[in-house]
């Protein structure tokens, strides 16, 4: 909080942190899409089909910065197999920006601010902020399944005819396996499994089915290799996609 004065009234200005710290993790989203770049002002890519420069990794305070190579950041429990799913990206991005030295106090200095672990913020809450900031015309559109069991940020001006097709190959298939695999070494072991294991059983077993059921309309929509053109506007192209993307109203 800091105070000024001005015509002998005094005037405060009050720093709601939760609401800069929910701001720094959607500038880092944006760095890792190649919205923004750590070491110039303004935008970056904010148009349709960036090139192969615009796409360079580059320097910042001696770390080499790689925007996403497909413009999709999977938004899934940290225990996901994915090296860039979004919780793991906020924290690379306050290890470049603030020190590696001071990453658990800073993370843990945003989670006290949110009131929530950034984990529980990005998979329940970045998503309604972020529509609510943009008013329902959202830059990052959210490939979900029904309950949210997987979810996938993609960058619109870095969408096109494939990205479909990407999520479910890249991340969606995946993230089948993985839960599959999980479900497998929890069977296993059955009869000796306690209360708080089988709980996550059942609650790994409901994900997979919704997941199952996700990719059978998300693979109908990747074989459509749906384009658009961004100039018709965000609800038009987002209807484009149907269900499959999270709904901005």
């Amino acid at each position: 909080m800091e105070q000024s004065t001005n015509n002998n009234r005094q005037k405060r200005i009050v720093w709601h942190e939760d609401v800069l710290m929910k701001q720094l993790i959607s500038y880092a989203i944006g760095v890792w899409m190649g919205r923004y770049r750590l070491d110039k002002k303004g935008l970056h890519i904010a148009h349709p089909n960036p090139t192969e420069d615009e796409l360079q990794p580059y320097l910042y305070a001696g770390e080499t910065v790689r925007i996403d190579d497909d413009g999709l950041i999977p938004v899934l429990p940290q225990s996901s197999p994915f090296d860039d799913n979004l919780p793991s990206r906020i924290a690379d991005f306050v290890r470049i920006v603030f020190g590696a030295e001071r990453l658990t106090e800073n993370l843990n200095y945003i989670e006290q601010k949110l009131g929530t672990s950034i984990e529980q913020y990005v998979q329940k809450d970045f998503w309604k902020d972020h529509k609510k900031m943009y008013q329902n015309r959202p830059i990052y559109w959210l490939f979900s399944s029904s309950k949210g069991a997987f979810k996938c940020l993609a960058y619109m001006h870095r969408m096109n005819a494939y990205t479909a097709e990407r999520v479910r190959s890249n991340y969606l298939l995946p993230y089948i396996e993985f839960l599959q695999n999980q479900i497998g070494e929890l069977e296993n072991r059955r009869a000796t499994l306690s209360t708080t294991e089988n709980r996550k059983l059942q609650n790994l077993q409901k994900a997979l089915d919704e997941c199952r059921e996700y990719h059978e309309r998300l693979q109908v929509v990747a074989e459509q290799a749906i384009s658009f053109d961004l100039d018709d506007g965000v609800v038009v192209n987002y209807a484009k996609f149907g269900d499959v993307l999270g709904k901005i109203k």
